[in-house]
């Protein structure tokens, strides 16, 4: 094992900067929305971590996505990991929407698939935010020099993978030159896993650091009855899966993420009318590239679940131009921020 690796500490996950100064986007009476794609290799998420057990090959099949959100004049944030940019196919494929002006690519570190190789690969280290700052800095360099290399762009957005951002993480994007994080889920607890706490966090951007790094969370809202006590009653009330999902069916209450990944249409919907109605200024969708191909993800197994999937964002763009949420991007969203 290498210096980095034999030097390795443990730096707390739960230090990412949970809150901090609401950040002022817009003066419209309506949010806008991002949508944000995980573009990552494919690999078996029922199987352990391994750094060469994954392929590419649905990145063919990302381009029938990319079409349907110019039809809806939507320019996507691809988040880039070290294999996509790595690859040929890819980095010309991101390059040519760059060059275009209908997307956008930011970052997202999976450690164990990205350079220097000074860790363990487990489920511990899977979180970046456990490895030694130093590596975690040195592997957020590596893959922001690849992508400035292979896609000729400069990145301006992060995503950790599996949300692993940490007490470092802010200081490394502010030294890249990165204004926008989105590693928060906001409403979601990952630290049985050994990964961060993010329940607590706010719903609508903050500063993570003051005039230097925004950060934009993942969206997510409760849904029903108690919908007012969400935070206390998934926290300290209702922990077990059984017990929330006896919520969810009785309509009592209900975790809803904006993704196609497991969240039925319906409730997506219900989701932006509720993000409506409590002001939220920005609407962030997400979910992971490997499902835009059959059998690489839990979510899209099949054929119909792949049209099923097409169709939810289909019906989910008609339901924001219904409500007047405008489509938006990431520089747009750290321009009217940095401008202020």
């Amino acid at each position: 094992m290498g210096q980095i690796g034999e030097a390795a500490r443990l730096s707390d996950p739960q230090c990412f900067p949970k809150s901090g100064p609401s950040v002022d986007i817009a003066q419209q009476a309506t949010p806008c929305f991002l949508v944000t794609v995980d573009t990552e290799e494919e690999f078996d998420w029922s199987a352990s971590f391994s750094r060469d057990r994954h392929g590419l090959t649905h990145l063919k099949a990302i381009e029938p996505f990319q079409k349907l959100c110019e039809r809806n004049g939507v320019k996507p944030v691809y988040l880039l990991d070290y294999p996509v940019a790595q690859d040929g196919f890819g980095a010309e494929l991101f390059a040519d929407w760059i060059r275009s002006n209908v997307a956008e690519v930011g970052l997202q570190l999976h450690p164990w698939v990205t350079p220097p190789f000074d860790e363990e690969v487990n489920v511990h280290n899977s979180y970046a935010c456990n490895l030694a700052p130093e590596l975690e800095r040195a592997k957020l360099f590596a893959l922001y020099e690849l992508v400035e290399k292979k896609i000729g762009c400069h990145p301006d957005s992060y995503r950790a993978g599996r949300y692993g951002a940490g007490a470092h993480t802010p200081d490394i994007l502010v030294e890249l030159g990165i204004r926008v994080d989105s590693s928060v889920r906001s409403l979601f607890d990952y630290h049985s896993q050994g990964g961060p706490n993010y329940a607590r966090c706010p719903l609508k951007p903050y500063w993570a650091r003051p005039g230097k790094l925004i950060e934009l969370p993942v969206t997510s809202l409760f849904g029903g009855v108690f919908r007012s006590m969400g935070p206390l009653l998934f926290d300290q009330v209702f922990g077990s899966e059984t017990m929330r999902s006896l919520l969810a069916r009785s309509g009592m209450l209900e975790r809803i993420a904006l993704t196609p990944e497991g969240i039925p249409v319906d409730k997506a919907i219900q989701a932006i009318d509720l993000a409506v109605e409590q002001n939220l200024p920005v609407l962030t969708f997400s979910f992971h590239s490997p499902s835009l191909a059959v059998g690489n993800t839990p979510y899209v197994r099949t054929e119909k679940e792949l049209e099923d999937f097409y169709l939810w964002w289909e019906q989910v763009f008609a339901h924001l131009a219904k409500r007047n949420i405008t489509p938006s991007s990431i520089n747009e969203v750290a321009t009217a921020a940095f401008e202020k």
